[in-house]
């Protein structure tokens, strides 16, 4: 078969080996948020790419000339078009580079499952062995092509003249910023795909293809997006693409094909989604609703969220478990809704909105992360008005409706120092952190920042909050007493929570984990000037929730000094020789501008290990003095 093709080209072999060049590369990132564009063999470089590329090398047998025109060079052409886009906004890939980095990954593993295929299928063998080049450069064709709609669709690139950069122009000629469009039509990814094939892959490649008609036909189809008429071809890419995505969220690819195509874990997702676009009310500030979404994630009703699903199922004609308790465990081994900590899918919670709202009783709810729901972070909705207070067992709750919460993070106080945070942490996610996989070995990783700031939300300055600090104290004491006798025993029992230690090796794993949000929209850790910020109280505050023990203003001051007395944080110095322990970050938003208040970290090796960390550009580090 490579015979048509060499005729076709008119090209021979010099080499028999393909080289490859390990050097690390780094982004282009200037103060300001641009980035500089990068040429094919700087992006390529790195050792992870190299690595994909050598995989798709050793899978295909041909000399290096033909290897370097059919997909060497076109590979090139795709690197230059993606440059350092992400692949996603807040899902698989989702850091700088995230789309090149997917789409080398979906190359090798394509490369790798067409070789447990034969095609075409019901041919004769000796037509199949002709075939075979053809229809592996077909499935690879399509691999690369896969996602690459999404920099149209999905991704709105400005160059630093202010003028809008398409990717069939090529390399950017000026450095660039982008942004995800809102509302965007995910059904025109293959559309855009296909379309940007013509730019990727050479014409002799196409003259190649067109001579097996069922080879070029299921190409094309597949490039289209109708996959149901792509057959195999399209599978084999459907498998590669599913596979780094699991990858690149922590999951187990060998578990895959375990699933029919059309897995029933999507079936119940793509449910949910309709249900919360078109059936359940969330977040109602005055009364019963079927959810809430707090910055602990999406928590729903049990019974009625499992009898939605059921119908909306049933009517598209998909077998679905009649009785909960099999489609709530069904649930839960399909990671769609979070296990308690006595791994069952069912939490016991109580209600209270701030608007008085709040049932006697506590409700059975799901709990579900939001990234399953809304991949796109700007379709989520606002935080609820209120609280959501997971029961403990053997807990007396009944003083919840009649106490304020026990604890109101706006009107914490450090006592540490004469100052608090004083927004609520507003960055909105362009970028999230880079996700560690296991086959990723200790290869360069991307820990980023970036987003907005809802300018919606009004923050005191720090200086007004210094002001009214002595005049807030009272009331703030108050509002964090331990109503309950129980709940003030249990405050008592935490000698080793208030340690130090505790709490960094508590932060330590949740970065490590990925549980613990990383420049993104009410996370309350930020990378600033290389160093990492912990907003205060906040982080305090999530550490206690996190182990479900009930806390006091006291119990947050303790926590803060032993953290102090670690010394890992960096001091803040006054113009009179004198330091304080907290700094200020300035948040720049769209139309308004707050300050957060927070722990400066500068030996972040501790928690990210040889991570490269880039800032979140929306933070700015106050230093009128200069520091150590």
């Amino acid at each position: 078969m490579f015979s048509i093709f060499h005729k076709i080209l008119s090209k021979k072999s010099n080499t028999e080996s393909f080289d490859i060049t390990i050097q690390p590369t780094l982004p282009m990132i200037d103060n300001d948020g641009w980035i500089s564009p990068l040429p094919a063999v700087e992006l390529l470089k790195s050792e992870l790419r190299q690595k994909y590329l050598n995989v798709l090398w050793q899978q295909v047998s041909m000399t290096q000339d033909m290897f370097s025109s059919l997909y060497q060079k076109p590979i090139e052409r795709y690197a230059e078009m993606v440059q350092l886009l992400p692949a996603s906004e807040a899902h698989h890939h989702s850091h700088l580079g995230g789309m090149l980095d997917h789409g080398l990954e979906v190359l090798s593993f394509a490369a790798k499952l067409r070789q447990s295929y034969v095609l075409p299928p019901n041919a004769a063998p000796e037509e199949q062995s002709k075939q075979r080049d053809a229809w592996s450069a077909a499935i690879i064709y399509q691999a690369l092509v896969h996602d690459i709609g999404k920099i149209i669709v999905d991704i709105e690139i400005q160059l630093k003249n202010g003028s809008r950069w398409f990717a069939w122009h090529g390399i950017p000629p000026q450095p660039y910023k982008f942004k995800y469009i809102k509302g965007r039509d995910y059904e025109l990814h293959p559309v855009l795909g296909s379309y940007l094939a013509n730019y990727l892959i050479p014409q002799e490649a196409f003259d190649w293809l067109a001579q097996i008609s069922r080879g070029i036909s299921s190409l094309m189809y597949a490039m289209a997006g109708h996959s149901d008429k792509a057959g195999l071809l399209s599978e084999i890419v459907q498998k590669a693409d599913q596979n780094s995505v699991t990858l690149a969220i922590g999951g187990d690819i060998t578990k895959l094909t375990q699933r029919p195509v059309t897995s029933f874990a999507k079936q119940l997702i793509l449910a949910l989604r309709h249900l919360l676009q078109h059936k359940l009310k969330i977040n109602t500030p005055k009364g019963p609703a079927d959810g809430w979404y707090t910055n602990d994630g999406l928590w729903l009703m049990s019974k009625s969220t499992a009898d939605q699903i059921r119908a909306y199922l049933l009517e598209q004609g998909i077998s679905v478990p009649s009785d909960n308790p099999k489609l709530f465990s069904e649930m839960q081994s399909l990671n769609i809704v979070e296990s308690t900590p006595d791994n069952t899918a069912i939490w016991h919670c109580r209600i209270k909105a701030d608007s008085g709202w709040c049932p006697p009783k506590a409700f059975t709810l799901l709990k579900i992360k939001p990234e399953i729901i809304w991949e796109n972070v700007n379709d989520r909705p606002e935080f609820f008005a209120g609280e959501v207070y997971v029961e403990a067992k053997n807990n007396d709750s009944k003083e919840i409706c009649t106490t304020e919460s026990a604890i109101s993070e706006q009107n914490l106080l450090s006592s540490a120092e004469p100052t608090k945070e004083t927004a609520d942490n507003l960055i909105q996610n362009e970028i999230q952190s880079v996700p560690e996989t296991k086959v990723k070995d200790n290869l360069i990783r991307l820990t980023i920042g970036g987003g907005g700031v809802d300018g919606s939300v009004q923050a005191s300055s720090f200086e007004d909050e210094a002001q009214n600090m002595e005049s807030n104290k009272e009331s703030s004491e108050k509002s964090l007493e331990i109503k309950s006798t129980e709940e003030k025993t249990l405050a008592t029992q935490k000698p080793d929570t208030i340690s130090g230690k505790a709490f960094i090796d508590w932060l330590k794993l949740g970065i490590s984990t990925k549980k613990l949000a990383i420049n993104v929209k009410n996370a309350k850790l930020h990378i600033v000037k290389g160093h990492l910020f912990l907003v205060s109280p906040g982080i305090f505050q999530d550490y206690y929730n996190s182990l479900n023990i009930s806390f006091t203003k006291k119990d947050i001051e303790n926590l803060q000094y032993a953290f102090q007395d670690l010394k890992l944080h960096k001091k803040y110095h006054l113009p009179n020789k004198d330091s304080q322990n907290f700094w200020k970050c300035s948040v720049a938003g769209p139309r308004k501008s707050s300050k957060l208040v927070g722990y400066l970290i500068k030996d972040t090796e501790y928690f990210f290990g040889n991570q490269i960390l880039i800032d979140n550009l929306h933070l700015t580090l106050i230093e009128e003095i200069q520091n150590e």
